[in-house]
């Protein structure tokens, strides 16, 4: 699905699911995400669908009023384990950028949050992936823990 650029985020609740829908569990948050669409969540949550997610494309979502992100994430867990993190606002100015081609998505936010891109509040929801290898589908344990993510998703909405 392709994401609709055209809307206005303003005031809104925006939920991006990333992934890669070919590298197996990978593709954990656009499944979540699409789950998500088939929702009534109302007028003022957005729902989206990313493969990847740049710093570039992060002005689109200046106005909203807060931002949950979906995706594969290694926190060390059994596989299909749901966690859920804040992005908080370091203390003091950036004395050093990571190596702008390569941002890891804590990176990316934390500078936009930084510059006053992004000064919504930022919640990642992820999902202990078990296999990233080339491939359609996701793995049972993944696929499992799809209920738990939208769950830990509406408590934020």
């Amino acid at each position: 699905m392709e994401a609709d650029f055209d809307v206005s985020f303003d005031g809104k609740l925006v939920i991006i699911g990333l992934g890669n829908p070919y590298m197996k569990d990978d593709g954990v948050g656009i499944q979540v995400a699409r789950e998500m669409m088939r929702r009534d969540l109302g007028p003022e949550v957005v729902v989206q669908e990313h493969q990847a997610l740049e710093l570039s494309l992060l002005w689109q979502f200046s106005g909203a009023s807060k931002i949950l992100v979906v995706d594969a994430l290694r926190s060390g867990g059994p596989p299909g384990t749901v966690s859920k993190y804040s992005i908080v606002p370091r203390e003091g100015p950036l004395t050093e950028l990571p190596n702008l081609h390569s941002l890891q998505l804590f990176d990316m936010f934390d500078l936009a949050n930084q510059s006053s891109l992004l000064p919504c509040p930022v919640t990642i929801v992820g999902i202990e992936p078990e296999c990233t290898d080339p491939g359609e589908g996701l793995t049972e344990g993944v696929s499992s823990a799809i209920p738990k993510a939208v769950e830990s998703i509406l408590e934020e909405v």
